[in-house]
């Protein structure tokens, strides 16, 4: 039946998710069946050949022989729009959801309470092994996939699928998602064109479910000959043969091609129909999916339904994808056919027709539908309307790529005539970070403000133009458009909740940056009313990401630690489930650091570092990569920090970020600076204008900088270097701006910067006040990394202090740091000997190997599968030059790795 919900428009078309019924004249594939059927500890198996080739057919057969032995089974057609990864989520969640529900499995929607956060095709497969049953999980139509990051999301849940699931592919091209991997572990199963075919027998079985055809063994090794076992042409020889003329000229089709023939073959079934069927045909052949109310509008036919059903028992290339008998499909191969040859024929009709069926999806609220048929018809603004209402829904979830996909089939003139429906594609290319694209929109909408505009949509401006300025970086002007917003409205839903929601969370940018945090917590709240519920989930990250930097920048360091912690965990936001949960993740990295949990903080970043590339704001790609350079730095791991601190450039350079650019830089610097090799600092320093003072200082520092900027970098280049004549008034004013701000973490900074000056001015007592001011804060807050990164000098002015005048506690905490240090020294020097350091995931599997625990254990342990711990355990013994678990547990010992 119709389906004009939410689930509908956001792609959860109900047909999608249940195989085709297919003809009923159907040989039993028995010879290909048993093979699947032996496969053993094979646990996928991709069908691949062209259009036409039964793959489709074979499936249906799998999934039915699957039933009968007991299987949960889950079906998913897959078609361009699921290149849009936040759709394809949706539909596997649902795969996923309904699978749970016929268990009636207990399953909980947030992580496991001491599990950290899984990654996308983790969390899959782990929902699948906790359904503790044997699933087939079926994908048709597999070519239609061609984004890398869906490719690389189905690589890695079938390279770690639980050992009680098999998939089953077809598709018409070799899917790009591993195979050859797969193969040489022994766990893919490859059936192409040459074992799919029908085989001689086959085709006389599929010839003789029509008895009406008389045709000899010769006739038979003809036809078999002329079609070469292909599915289509074997039908197409079946539904003509019954004509004179078709049988007469079998001998006559030697030199053909199977394409060729099956256009031959295909004319012939055509002309074998009545002519208004044949009018009926090549009318709905243009609709991809069609039933018999949408029939009736474009023929004017009151049978439709009949006809429907008359041409599937006839077999003549019409499915039933629903299995209610209401909508149906025409076989790709045959509709190309109908279609071509109404374009010749009628070709201003093919306009006509997709207008009308526009129309008609319109009415009944499948807006995606008519947008396809509206754009085909080029009425743009028949496109625009649908567009407008379908993209709300699409933006709020988060199916951002498929707004980009139909917003570029509609010229910008149309678009740009809809107001309310330029806001909602400008959302969606600024969160894709498509720079061009959203430039010609960011100018018309700032052209709208010189028009006369109703209350609300000039509030929507604003705030668009807000969040594209965000994204731009051009932080004062995304300030100023949200600065008099007010977004307290309590009654505000859908859209509207989502816009007023993002406000919120800008206007709490704001005040952070002006170190105003009882008022950002304000905001914060309000953006939080705003997210809950089907609103907005889409801003739900930067909300609870704000939150935890905020704690953070005022020192309140274990409390971002507990949050992040928190959040990570049970009571965490999902990735698939909110596009910007991205943005939470990148801004737990800092407390972790700070709190010296590099092991979590490592394992979190390498299971999120995609979607942190591809983030939109520049303060939270940074705060996610700072602390990940600085902790392969800390773990002796200088390269890694480096491969980092190039990729976050190329990123700022990319998204044109020059202040993230010039961040990288004088992370550069400080690196330099900390190896003790001053005259490269300079050397970097020096492209980037010093010594020449700065040209101007903002009166706001967004997080990013209030965690590390010019400022601060320069203040510690010239201290550790050569101080210039105003270096300590510069230290004065920083400190006094950050204690203005409420930066303690900073203000810790710029004191240990100041007792380092002092020293190496031989002015031991002020060195020492200063380093004491700082260790006194850091103490109270909790601080460990924002004063051990400041080098080997502050190390050397904490030893001397060591066990001195200071009181207890501050001793305790100077034995704390310097016993962090040893710590780390001890556990990153021997890890340096291995060629190739071990991750922290193999860490975790090599200490679980010392205790002795198995494979299944393990898998257990750490909530993967066993295939995840095999795959972990060849690395580790590849890194470890071993080929024995007793082998890899004595030299992880001489390594000083357990």
């Amino acid at each position: 039946m119709l389906t004009s919900s939410n689930t509908s428009d956001l792609g959860l078309s109900h047909h999608k998710f249940q195989a085709p019924l297919g003809e009923q004249k159907q040989v039993l594939r028995q010879e290909l069946l048993t093979r699947i059927s032996e496969l053993g500890a094979i646990q996928c198996v991709v069908i691949q050949a062209p259009a036409g080739h039964g793959k489709t057919t074979l499936l249906k057969q799998i999934l039915n022989l699957s039933k009968d032995a007991g299987k949960l089974t889950a079906w998913l057609k897959l078609d361009e729009a699921d290149n849009d990864l936040h759709r394809l989520l949706l539909h596997l969640d649902k795969i996923i959801s309904d699978l749970e529900e016929s268990q009636e499995a207990k399953h909980s929607k947030t992580l496991k309470e001491n599990s950290l956060p899984k990654g996308r095709a983790e969390r899959f497969n782990n929902r699948l092994a906790e359904i503790g049953a044997d699933i087939h999980l079926f994908f048709d139509d597999f070519q239609f996939i061609d984004e890398p990051e869906i490719e690389h999301l189905f690589r890695n849940i079938l390279s770690n699928l639980p050992n009680s699931v098999k998939v089953f592919i077809g598709s018409r091209s070799l899917p790009k998602i591993g195979l050859t991997e797969l193969q040489v572990q022994q766990r893919l199963e490859l059936l192409r064109f040459a074992e799919i075919k029908f085989s001689l027998q086959e085709a006389k079985e599929f010839f003789q479910k029509e008895q009406q055809l008389c045709l000899s063994d010769e006739d038979l090794a003809i036809i078999y000959s002329r079609s070469e076992g292909w599915a289509a042409a074997l039908q197409l020889f079946r539904l003509t043969l019954a004509k004179r003329s078709v049988k007469e000229s079998l001998n006559n089709l030697e030199s053909y091609t199977p394409f060729q023939i099956t256009e031959y073959l295909a004319s012939n079934v055509l002309q074998q129909q009545a002519s208004d069927v044949q009018e009926f045909l090549l009318t709905c052949s243009l609709l991809p999916k069609l039933c018999a109310p949408l029939c009736e509008e474009i023929t004017g036919r009151k049978d439709s339904q009949d006809i429907l059903e008359q041409l599937e028992r006839q077999g003549l290339f019409l499915n039933n994808i629903d299995n209610e008998r209401y909508w149906f499909q025409f076989h790709r191969l045959f509709a190309h056919y109908l279609q071509e040859l109404v374009r010749k024929r009628h070709p201003a009709r093919c306009s006509q027709i997709h207008s009308k069926a526009a129309t008609w999806f319109l009415e009944h609220q499948l807006y995606e539908d008519a947008l396809f048929h509206a754009v085909a018809a080029q009425d743009f603004n028949l496109a625009t309307t649908a567009m407008d209402i379908w993209a709300t829904d699409q933006i709020t979830n988060a199916c951002l790529h498929s707004v980009e996909r139909w917003a570029d089939k509609i010229p910008l003139a149309h678009i740009f005539q809809h107001p309310r429906l330029i806001v909602k594609i400008t959302w969606a290319l600024t969160f894709l970070r498509r720079r061009a694209k959203v430039l010609p929109y960011l100018d018309v909408l700032k052209k709208l403000g010189e028009q006369a505009l109703d209350e609300q949509f000039a509030i929507e401006r604003q705030i668009t133009m807000a969040v594209v300025e965000m994204a731009l970086d051009h932080l004062d002007h995304a300030f100023a458009n949200v600065a008099d917003i007010n977004t307290e409205n309590h009654e505000a839903r859908g859209f509207w909740a989502f816009e007023l929601g993002a406000a919120a969370n800008i206007q709490a940018c704001r005040r952070i940056a002006y170190g105003n945090f009882a008022a950002a917590r304000y905001h914060i709240a309000v953006g939080r009313n705003h997210n809950h519920g089907d609103s907005a989930p889409f801003l739900a990250g930067y909300n609870t990401g704000l939150t935890i930097i905020s704690s953070y920048l005022q020192g309140n360091i274990n409390d971002a630690y507990e949050r992040s912690i928190s959040i990570l965990k049970a009571k965490g936001l999902n990735i698939e489930e909110s596009y910007a949960a991205t943005s939470a993740v990148c801004c737990c990295l800092f407390p972790l650091y700070e709190n010296n949990d590099f092991d979590t903080a490592v394992e979190v970043f390498e299971q999120y570092h995609q979607e942190i590339n591809t983030g939109l704001l520049p303060d939270f790609v940074s705060a996610a990569y700072l602390p990940m350079i600085r902790i392969y730095d800390a773990k002796g791991e200088p390269n890694k920090a480096r491969k980092l601190l190039d990729t976050l450039e190329d990123i700022a350079i990319s998204a044109n970020w020059p202040r993230i650019v010039r961040l990288c830089a004088w992370e550069n610097v400080r690196r330099a600076l900390l190896a003790e090799n001053s005259q490269q600092a300079l050397s970097i320093a020096a492209t980037l204008g010093y010594p020449a003072p700065e040209l101007s200082t903002p009166s706001f520092l967004s997080f990013a900088d209030a965690i590390e900027d010019a400022t601060l970098s320069r203040i510690r280049l010239e201290v550790h270097t050569k101080p210039l004549q105003d270096t300590r008034s510069k230290l004065k004013l920083a400190i006094q701006r950050a204690q203005d701000h409420n930066l303690i973490a900073r203000e810790i900074k710029l004191h240990l910067l100041n007792a380092i000056l002092e020293s190496n001015e031989g002015n031991a007592e002020k060195s020492s006040s200063e380093l004491k001011i700082a260790l006194t804060l850091a103490a109270e807050y909790g601080v460990i990394r924002s004063v051990l990164d400041e080098g080997p000098k502050v190390i050397s002015l904490l030893k001397a202090r060591l066990n001195g005048s200071w009181s207890s506690t501050l001793n305790r905490y100077i034995t704390n740091l310097l016993g962090q240090c040893e710590e780390r020294d001890n556990i990153t020097s021997p890890q340096t000997e291995l060629p190739e350091a071990l991750t922290s995931r193999e860490m975790q599997i090599l200490s679980l190997l010392a205790k002795g625990e198995t494979n299944k254990n393990i898998a257990r342990s750490l909530f993967v599968s066993e295939n995840t711990v095999k795959f972990h355990l060849k690395n580790i013994f590849h890194k470890l030059g071993v080929s024995t678990r007793t082998q890899a547990i004595s030299s992880a010992s001489k390594h000083g790795l357990i």
